[in-house]
């Protein structure tokens, strides 16, 4: 294949990329990806379903309404929106049109890995600061990290990965400061609870021109295969952001999707009710099985199952149980933990039951 290697761009060839293909995913117990797990309201969820037009198929999407309904919901004008097919093309179209070769980019490590992904496409130098040892952004280090060469400076709020959220006192510190030194403030708020932009934080844009807010409808909203994302942030910044569109945003079946979910908010606000019955839930069985448990202000929470002793290989024991977990972090401070997906009691219930067999069946054998 030598005589082909100059058809792909060098930094293309060596880049790495997992393959998360699973086929027959959906007859598992889906812990893994953060996705909702309980159903929708039948009577709505028919209700979608009967508006689903043939020409939703055949025909190119018109999404104009779904940009006006997006810009009602959240209060600001529809030139301040940028919708894209999930917040990781939202995130991407930045890079596309922001991010030169050689730019710095600051993220805190850890986040989600289409940062350094993209990063290394667009040839930028992407610096990955450590959390702290109690699982909080170490602000002051990022900030530390801050030089001529700095393009674009991220956080998460809260992080999708370990799920610590920001103080508003510190999301204030980093705009102000960025925003002095001419530098991109993303606010990566995939998984944030409310529906809405964080009122408090929306307003920052007009203070802080330099703000970009990221929202997706995937996590709390429960759109996850329809791929729905969008950018908020100054007229300047969105208008220049949406030169790189493609030719259409996202589909009609998403599109329509992403208005009903608006129109009826109590799909969000149920699905939150049931995570907080099974988070409590999951804590009390936790404690009483001696695993090591924390919340996160996500639709995830962590359980303490290192690879060695009662835990051992725990991982592939559900999976052959039909039950997807992520396996342990590896190194730092989350060294020996688990992100576990929150779904409905009946899932939680199941999910503890058979984490209870594995273990007692480990005890047995060495008693």
């Amino acid at each position: 294949m030598d005589l082909f290697n100059n058809l792909i761009k060098k930094r293309i060839r060596e880049l790495e990329r997992v393959n998360n293909t699973f086929e027959n995913r959906f007859d598992y117990l889906r812990f893994e990806k953060n996705e909702r797990l309980c159903n929708f309201d039948g009577e709505l969820f028919k209700k979608f379903i009967k508006s689903i037009k043939a020409e939703y198929l055949s025909g190119y999407p018109s999404i104009e309404g779904t940009y006006k309904k997006i810009s009602n919901h959240l209060g600001i004008e529809r030139n301040q929106i940028f919708i894209a097919a999930g917040s990781d093309l939202a995130i991407k179209s930045i890079y596309e049109a922001c991010i030169n070769e050689n730019d710095k980019i600051i993220l805190p490590s850890y986040c989600y890995a289409m940062y350094d992904v993209y990063s290394k496409m667009f040839g930028a130098n992407a610096v990955s600061v450590d959390i702290t040892d109690d699982w909080n952004f170490d602000i002051d280090k990022m900030i530390d990290e801050v030089d001529d060469t700095t393009k674009l400076f991220v956080l998460e709020n809260p992080s999708g990965t370990f799920g610590g959220k920001l103080s508003l006192e510190d999301i204030s510190r980093c705009a102000k400061f960025l925003r002095d030194r001419g530098v991109l403030f993303l606010i990566d708020e995939a998984y944030s609870k409310n529906s809405k932009v964080n009122l408090s934080i929306s307003n920052f844009i007009e203070e802080f021109p330099n703000v970009i807010i990221s929202r997706s409808f995937s996590k709390f909203c429960g759109l996850a295969g329809l791929r729905v994302g969008f950018l908020v942030g100054s007229k300047y910044l969105i208008e220049n952001i949406s030169k790189v569109r493609p030719m259409h945003e996202i589909t009609s079946i998403s599109a329509l999707a992403v208005e009903w979910i608006l129109d009826y908010p109590e799909l969000i606000n149920e699905y939150c009710e049931v995570l907080n019955v099974s988070k409590k839930y999951l804590e009390e069985h936790f404690f009483d099985l001696k695993i090591g448990y924390r919340d996160s202000d996500a639709n995830f929470i962590f359980a303490y199952l290192p690879d060695n002793g009662r835990t051992k290989k725990m991982i592939d024991k559900l999976k052959k149980c039909k039950i997807l977990l992520k396996h342990p972090f590896k190194k730092g401070c989350l060294k020996g933990w688990v992100r576990m997906t929150v779904g409905t009691i009946e899932d939680s219930k199941r999910l503890i039951k058979e984490i209870r067999n594995q273990i007692e069946k480990i005890e047995k054998n060495e008693s």
